[in-house]
C-alpha cells in the first residue's frame, strides 16, 4: 500500500498485520453458587500473531494483583492464561470488534473448600480495538475464562479488561 503525502500509511496500521505484544489489568468476576461476586484484580500479558484483517492467534499469561472477600469467604487468582484464536471484524480504519476463542485457565485460591483448584476448558470473548498512529491499539474486552464445581456448588469465572497492544 502506497504511503500519503505525508509518508503515513494508514493501510497498514488498519490492517496491522505481523507480530503484537500487549499489556492488560482488569477484575476477575468470580460467582459461585451461594455466595455473593468476588471481584479479584489481574494483569496479564499478551503475544500473537495477526495473519490478515480478519484472523490472529494469541496466547497470554498474568496472574492476580489483589484478592477479593464476600463475608467470611475470600478468592485470589494467582494465575490465569490463555490460548486463542482471535476473529476480527473491521469496521472503520480505527475501530475493530472481535472475538476470541480457545483454551483458558485459572487457579483459584479459597479460604473454604475446595481451597485450590486449576482449572481449563473452552474460553470465550468478544471485544473491542481502536487502533492509534504508530502501531498501538486500545482494547476493551469480556471473556468467560471458565466454570467448574466446588464442592457441590457450581460458579463461573468471567474476565472484563481494558489494555493496550503493539503491533511490530
Amino acid at each position: 500500500m502506497a504511503a500519503n503525502a505525508y509518508g503515513y500509511d494508514s493501510a497498514s496500521d488498519y490492517y496491522g498485520g505481523g507480530f503484537y505484544i500487549g499489556a492488560n489489568a482488569g477484575e476477575i468476576f468470580y460467582k459461585e453458587q451461594g455466595l455473593g461476586t468476588m471481584v479479584p484484580g489481574v494483569a496479564f500479558l499478551q503475544i500473537g500473531e495477526q495473519f490478515n484483517p480478519y484472523l490472529a492467534i494469541e496466547g497470554r499469561l498474568g496472574g492476580g494483583v489483589t484478592g477479593d472477600q464476600f463475608g467470611f469467604y475470600h478468592v485470589d487468582v494467582p494465575v490465569v492464561y490463555g490460548g486463542y484464536v482471535k476473529g476480527i471484524l473491521p469496521m472503520t480504519p480505527w475501530f475493530s470488534g472481535y472475538a476470541i476463542a480457545g483454551v483458558g485457565g485459572v487457579q483459584l485460591h479459597r479460604n473454604y473448600p475446595d481451597f485450590n483448584s486449576n482449572d481449563v476448558g473452552l474460553s470465550l470473548g468478544l471485544g473491542g480495538e481502536f487502533t492509534l498512529y504508530g502501531g498501538a491499539r486500545l482494547h476493551a474486552e469480556w471473556a468467560r475464562i471458565d466454570s467448574g464445581n466446588n464442592v457441590g456448588y457450581d460458579y463461573t469465572v468471567d474476565q472484563l479488561s481494558v489494555g493496550v497492544s503493539w503491533h511490530l
